[in-house]
């Protein structure tokens, strides 16, 4: 029995690594932020041309339109969920990503948005190990690959993988490419589990950068 996340979150891992046995507590089972929230959604890239690119001499990945992006949904998130009571209620928010290149960079956006500025305290940016043993209100995963031969890399430990999603107790977002990430079994059935469980939202046009 887990009294972290709600079910729909947790579902999915219990399938995949303990064999269906997990449950979750009456308490948590659907416990949300909004009441009209879905706890699962992917937002999808396929659309938008986004590519990553390699640095420190190929050894980490980075997407800066892909962290743009996160940043623009997680800043509407919060508007919906309203920012004072985000504060009062001290609602805490989570953004991983297996790159540590990326992961920078998602920093570096959260200090200089003028609106997260006052609630910056509430969320933390960091890699999956980072996040070991952690639980955030709120998670945003950025996959970061965006290729067309379905190179993945480090996110086929799907240990570490799952380690980053059950770290939400209430939200879930994943903000990734499909049509890399699902040349792999695993990706294709956790698409298929967003989209029977959750929601897919497709951007069509790619944002400006800040």
């Amino acid at each position: 029995t887990q009294y972290r996340m709600h079910q729909d979150i947790m579902t999915f891992s219990s399938n995949v690594f303990y064999d269906g046995k997990l449950i979750a507590a009456p308490e948590v089972r659907h416990r949300s932020i909004l009441a009209w929230d879905i706890p699962l959604e992917w937002i999808d890239t396929k659309n938008m041309c986004f590519r990553e690119s390699a640095i420190r001499n190929g050894k980490s990945k980075i997407s800066k339109e892909e962290a743009d992006l996160l940043i623009e949904h997680l800043t509407t998130y919060i508007k919906n969920i309203g920012k004072e009571r985000v504060r009062n209620e001290n609602i805490d928010f989570g953004i991983i990503s297996p790159y540590k290149a990326q992961m920078y960079y998602l920093r570096h956006l959260i200090k200089r948005n003028s609106f997260l500025r006052s609630i910056r305290k509430q969320i933390t940016v960091n890699t999956v190990d980072g996040f070991q043993g952690q639980e955030r209100d709120v998670i945003l995963i950025s996959m970061v690959r965006n290729n067309d031969s379905g190179n993945i890399g480090f996110l086929s430990d799907l240990r570490r993988m799952n380690v980053a999603m059950t770290r939400a107790r209430m939200k879930l977002f994943i903000i990734g490419n499909s049509e890399t990430l699902t040349r792999h079994k695993f990706y294709e059935y956790l698409y298929s589990y967003f989209e029977e469980t959750g929601e897919i939202t497709i951007p069509e046009s790619i944002i400006n950068e800040n």
